[in-house]
């Protein structure tokens, strides 16, 4: 069992998976998996990922093709398959800093063993290609709160980066009978009535915007 899977859900971004790729074989910590479901992609995608698998690296790369379903439906297939604890996605047009999952390791052992039974993440910042950090970062750090605290009695907004307890994640898979995009404050409010994330003002994540 690896101590992470690092998940990504794809659809036709053959074009930007290899920076994604370059930058977990940059990563500091080395006990991973990849895991790749791709949404019924049809620019070559597979042949991409077959070549990278053949390529000897030290983690697992681990591709699962489906019909395309839309993203909520990729996301609960990859926490089906993750093997590792915790669970980092990360989409396919974006990249992991290389010290993104040595500062999970690092965020995770923050919390005392007596209660990480009430932690179902921790959450990190993500930046843009400049390295600018995108919306808002914590009043402190580390900050323990659960979803709906964060969203509004903090009033934090902007994307963040998550790795999230598998265990936790698998008791709330996102509600595949709601049709197009389901957000994921629909899961992670959900989680809140149980579980609190543990926050930091690290970054974990590079975000992209001039992607189609």
């Amino acid at each position: 069992m690896p101590v992470f899977t690092v998940f990504t859900p794809t659809y036709n971004r053959a074009h930007t998976l290899p920076r994604l790729y370059a930058s977990i074989r940059r990563q500091t910590f080395r006990d991973f998996e990849w895991l790749i479901v791709d949404d019924g992609s049809t620019d070559g995608t597979e042949a991409l990922v077959r070549q990278w698998q053949a390529e000897g690296n030290d983690f697992p790369i681990r591709y699962y093709w489906q019909p395309n379903q839309h993203k909520k439906v990729a996301f609960n297939r990859g926490v089906k398959e993750a093997k590792g604890q915790w669970f980092v996605p990360i989409d396919s047009d974006d990249e992991l800093l290389p010290d993104a999952l040595q500062n999970v390791q690092k965020m995770w052992a923050s919390i005392p063993n007596d209660r990480l039974d009430h932690y179902c993440a921790v959450v990190g910042l993500c930046v843009d290609d400049r390295g600018d950090v995108i919306g808002d970062q914590f009043p402190n750090a580390p900050l323990d709160a659960n979803a709906v605290e964060l969203w509004f009695d903090y009033g934090i907004t902007g994307d963040k980066c998550e790795a999230l307890c598998i265990e936790a994640l698998r008791q709330y898979p996102f509600p595949e009978e709601i049709p197009d995009l389901v957000p994921e404050n629909v899961v992670w409010f959900r989680m809140a009535r149980h579980y609190r994330q543990r926050c930091f003002n690290v970054p974990l994540r590079v975000m992209h915007f001039d992607v189609e």
